[in-house]
């Protein structure tokens, strides 16, 4: 499926040269392709994070958008790498759950294992697969290659299931799924689940439920919907993980 765009998602950094590595090489094989940058800041080898970001983000890529995500702690190991489509879109990423919760956005059409050769680049490194395997695969592919040369089809993939919050009475109880650079702490609680008067508990901290920022005060702690419609749980103009020492995985409790 031939696309001008790829988005990038990795847990690079910018303070390496291996974005501008992976830029460098999918543009030799094909300068006309534009990127767009999702986030080089994924915590590192956390495939979970990625796979809430990759769900959360891919209904607003372009129509046909390649998604590169390369978060990959088995790099130079057995696991597959692959080429997934949806009806919008198409994603590569190494076989080890980042995919697993695409479902909930977007029908999974097709899967692929990346195994032609004519894809990669000569020599192929242990440790940058990204590189020298993903990228070019991904700036050929976005060129137009046929998606049946790409390899064989493949019917399972490495899935775990979405963390559900588990609901009893007037009590849902969740998780933080993940932090963003601002330190709100994202559940895995869907807003329309919560009502305006519920009270969110994590750890010893009570939060009410607002609206929008400017419902409270600059300092003051909030649970709100998020622009991917969890609930969050913020601090206006500060972070609430930084404060509360909150990590991915955190429970949380929401009386309803």
């Amino acid at each position: 499926m031939k696309t001008d765009f790829i988005a990038l998602l990795t847990d690079f950094s910018l303070s390496t040269p291996y974005v501008g590595l992976l830029k460098s090489v999918i543009l030799s094989k094909n300068p006309a392709v534009s990127f767009i940058d999702l986030t080089h800041d994924i915590p590192p080898q956390n495939v979970r994070t990625a796979s809430f970001w990759v769900m959360s983000c891919l209904k607003y890529l372009p129509l046909n958008a390649l998604l590169l995500s390369v978060i990959d702690p088995g790099v130079g190991g057995k696991r597959k790498i692959i080429w997934a489509k949806t009806n919008r879109h198409q994603i590569i990423s190494p076989d080890n759950g980042t995919i697993s919760w695409i479902e909930k956005e977007e029908k999974l059409r097709e899967i692929r294992c990346i195994e032609n050769k004519n894809l990669f680049l000569d020599k192929i490194s242990f440790t940058f697969h990204a590189r020298d395997i993903m990228a070019p695969a991904a700036a050929k592919i976005a060129d137009g290659f046929p998606e049946r040369k790409i390899g064989q089809k493949i019917n399972k993939f490495v899935k775990f299931p979405f963390p559900r919050p588990d609901k009893k009475g007037r009590i849902i109880r969740g998780e933080i799924m993940c932090i963003d650079n601002f330190g709100n702490a994202i559940t895995n609680i869907a807003a329309k689940e919560v009502k305006s008067t519920s009270e969110v508990k994590i750890k010893k901290i009570s939060l009410a439920i607002r609206k929008k920022y400017s419902d409270v005060k600059t300092g003051e702690e909030l649970a709100l919907e998020g622009s991917f419609s969890f609930l969050e749980l913020s601090i206006r103009n500060g972070s609430f993980a930084n404060k509360h020492k909150i990590k991915v995985g955190e429970r949380v409790e929401i009386i309803v």
